[in-house]
């Protein structure tokens, strides 16, 4: 395949565009091939498929072109989903597979919902080997767990410190309020014997006590007078 024949296939359907390329490519197919590709993503669409099964990649430099291609996506606000099944692709895009969007299916990608989401970060799931997850996706749910179980621990301890202040706050004021009552059962203790003399008067005592305790009044005010005239 010579540098003019870029074999490539686009279809479009409604807001997506997939664009299958075929063949093996070198160092002569570089600048074609990104030619043809900018060229088709600068059309509309808000979904762009690259479907590289069927191609074999010689250079390392494709990674890089594949990087603009998802760069230049993010920039028009449209989502790059490559496509591919084999593991020769598989190999060849594994250090970078954390970054892009890939699906074995691209008609079946958008059913996928949020399994498809989760793949685009580097996470990818099917019923042999189930839940498999990108180094740096692991390294990123590690931090993340990480940093949830320090801030419940941080949230405990700050509930048990509370509750110890409250539980010392409640202790105080049982203890003040043992001494009130101690006082108050002493000043009762010191106020029987007055009142059971009509020395104190309070809200139930009667007119006839005060009656008395004027009397007694008078009373000790005379033999006071009497005390002084001898």
């Amino acid at each position: 395949m010579n540098s003019e024949q870029i074999d490539l296939f686009v279809e479009e359907s409604d807001q997506e565009v997939y664009v299958r390329i075929s063949g093996t490519f070198g160092f002569t197919q570089f600048a074609p091939l990104r030619e043809k590709v900018n060229r088709i993503m600068d059309g509309p669409g808000k979904r762009w498929f690259l479907d590289v099964d069927r191609a074999r990649f010689t250079d390392k430099e494709y990674l890089k072109l594949f990087l603009d291609f998802l760069e230049k996506a993010k920039q028009k606000d449209t989502e790059l989903v490559l496509v591919y099944n084999g593991d020769e692709n598989k190999n060849f895009f594994a250090p970078y597979a954390h970054i892009f969007a890939v699906t074995g299916n691209w008609k079946t990608y958008r059913r996928k919902g949020v399994l498809a989401a989760i793949g685009a970060v580097g996470a990818y799931y099917n019923k042999q080997t189930g839940i498999r997850l990108s180094p740096f996706v692991a390294l990123v749910l590690i931090f993340v767990l990480l940093g949830w179980f320090f801030t419940l621990y941080g949230i405990i301890r700050g509930q048990q410190e509370e509750i110890r202040v409250r539980e010392a706050h409640v202790l105080e004021m049982e203890q003040e309020t043992e001494r009130m009552r101690n006082e108050l059962d002493y000043l009762q203790s010191m106020i029987g014997p007055l009142k059971n003399l009509g020395l104190i008067i309070d809200s139930t005592t009667s007119k006839r006590s005060e009656t008395r305790i004027r009397n007694w009044t008078k009373y000790l005010d005379r033999l006071e007078t009497r005390r002084r005239e001898k």
